[in-house]
């Protein structure tokens, strides 16, 4: 599967027209609780363009994303993260032979084509910046003309909060100078695993050591949180992620908080705790991040109000998770993947045709 390819939906089932207005007047209206400071916005998923949304959400732009972050770019500013191990192991995140750092390339320069910001990279987790690879990949980027800012391993984090929030944590990365004008900050990366949250947790920290109040919020779109667990779409989600291993979970703090069940995932779950161990440490009570009582208050999804007609959406996830496992298998046959893959979606599938 070429997982840039799209679908000619003759029937359509999600108003995307309608889901930018909402998720961009969401994200107005979070920015607006950290009036003084800024918003570390994490970017959930694919950045500009989201070809997997509009297979399985009919009617959904793949480019809609990249049109809400072009009306914010007026006050935004982006980070890009990578990840130390994986500029040494030369992550593949295509199915090419490309190199990392080719594809971090292409990633930054379509950034800075469509939506005329030149992100700020930063590079997470390193343990000896005197790596060939490491200081290498620095060099290359640096003389493209990108800033580059440094964030070292913390041995105990996330447990150790008294060390992550010192001179031996958190104290000795480069902060990045954020615009005063750019009160949005987009945090994204090449890949999951590319410490945006550690990143986002950071910047907050030194934020506060300036006397800058400053926040955090994720941008997402999968799994929806006001579908069932079970729905097709929150399932064809699992299935292009089981890779990864990531994995649907019902949301208890919502439950018990709120009253309402609500659908997040594992990540972002234990997001959720860290930023309520670290950042409660140094944020003030005044802090709209306190309000958070859930995974789900934590985020800014609104695709859900955007479904017209849950059939539709139904049957393209449906078909959406048996591409995943055509997809999965092809990589099995040729030895890179695992079988497991391929039989998690077949009961993916057994569950969504139920």
């Amino acid at each position: 599967m070429n997982s840039a390819d799209t679908i000619d939906y003759k029937v359509l089932g999600f108003d995307s027209q309608k889901y930018f207005k909402l998720q961009k007047q969401e994200v107005l209206k979070r920015l607006d609780k950290f009036a003084g400071g800024r918003l570390y916005l994490e970017i959930g998923g694919k950045f500009l363009y989201d070809p997997h949304a509009a297979r399985v959400l009919p009617g959904f732009d793949p480019y809609v994303k990249k049109r809400i972050f072009a009306d914010l770019a007026s006050i935004s500013e982006i980070l890009f993260c990578v990840n130390y191990d994986d500029i040494l192991s030369d992550r593949q995140l295509k199915n090419t032979e490309e190199s990392y750092k080719a594809v971090v390339e292409k990633m930054l320069s379509e950034i800075v084509a469509e939506l005329d910001i030149k992100p700020k990279l930063v590079v997470n987790k390193i343990r000896n910046e005197a790596a060939r690879a490491v200081s290498s990949f620095v060099e290359f980027f640096s003389d493209l003309g990108y800033e580059i800012f440094k964030r070292y391993y913390i041995a105990d984090y996330p447990d150790d909060v008294r060390k992550i929030l010192s001179d031996k944590g958190f104290g000795r990365d480069e902060y990045v100078e954020i615009d005063r004008q750019k009160n949005l900050v987009l945090v994204t990366g090449a890949a999951s695993n590319s410490g945006k949250m550690s990143t986002c947790l950071g910047q907050m920290y030194h934020d506060s050591e300036r006397n800058i109040e400053s926040g955090y919020a994720k941008f997402e779109l999968f799994p929806i949180w006001n579908l069932p667990i079970h729905h097709p779409v929150n399932l064809a989600y699992e299935a292009a992620t089981v890779d990864i291993g990531d994995y649907n979970v019902k949301d208890s703090y919502h439950l018990k908080e709120h009253g309402r069940e609500a659908v997040s995932y594992n990540r972002d779950l234990e997001a959720f705790k860290l930023l309520r161990k670290i950042a409660n440490e140094f944020t003030s009570d005044s802090n709209f991040i306190r309000t958070y009582k859930s995974p789900t208050d934590m985020g800014i999804s609104m695709a859900g109000s955007a479904i017209t007609d849950d059939e539709v959406v139904r049957r393209a996830a449906i078909e959406e998770i048996k591409r995943r496992k055509i997809w999965y298998q092809e990589i099995v046959n040729r030895g890179d993947g695992k079988l497991n893959w391929v039989n998690r979606c077949e009961e993916l599938l057994a569950i969504a045709q139920k």
